[in-house]
């Protein structure tokens, strides 16, 4: 049995707007050929504005699913992370979320402001680390805790002290059986 595969074409190209990512540039791609020499300069088939007003809108950082929920935007999750990374005002924050900066309100470049951004939260991930790891560590005991440590740290009030310490060593000399029973002397 023989299976023929057909590959259709599309030559129905729709007239449709691009956008400037980074500029309030919008153009016709009226052909193909249109198209293909916007996005070779580096245009987007979605509003670069609606993503920013979606950023704004979520607190100046989202996730992807804003995005995806939005009525405004008739795209995939591919085209949309492709508009977003295309966008010098957006960075991508390591653990997957956008990020918008604000560049009236900064002199420095959005690439400096994302790294500072990441820098803080290593700097906050790895003192709470070490805050852990502080309230983790127990205090190392010194010694055994055989049976003579049991006997004589029950008869004494105050552990550990100088004479809590001289018992226990002398329990472990004579067994912990023996300690502190009485020897009786003969007269």
């Amino acid at each position: 049995m023989k299976i023929k595969i057909t590959i259709k074409e599309e030559k129905d190209f729709k007239s449709h707007k691009m956008y400037d990512p980074d500029s309030d540039d919008v153009i016709d791609a009226d052909t193909e050929e249109d198209h293909e020499e916007a996005a070779e300069d580096g245009y987007i088939h979605i509003d670069p504005e609606i993503l920013r007003d979606i950023l704004k809108d979520e607190g100046g950082a989202a996730g992807i699913d804003p995005f995806l929920d939005s009525d405004e935007i008739d795209a995939d999750e591919d085209e949309i992370k492709d508009a977003l990374k295309a966008m010098d005002d957006v960075g991508k924050h390591e653990y997957g979320d956008y990020i918008l900066q604000d560049l009236e309100s900064s002199s420095e470049s959005p690439d400096k402001i994302i790294i500072k951004i990441i820098q803080e939260e290593i700097r906050l991930v790895l003192e709470k680390r070490k805050k852990r790891k502080k309230k983790k560590k127990k205090k190392k005991s010194s010694g055994k805790k055989d049976a003579c440590y049991h006997k004589v740290k029950s008869r004494y009030k105050i552990w550990p002290s100088a004479y809590a310490s001289g018992a226990l060593v002398r329990c472990r000399k004579v067994g912990a059986k023996n300690w502190g029973n009485k020897s009786k002397k003969k007269k």
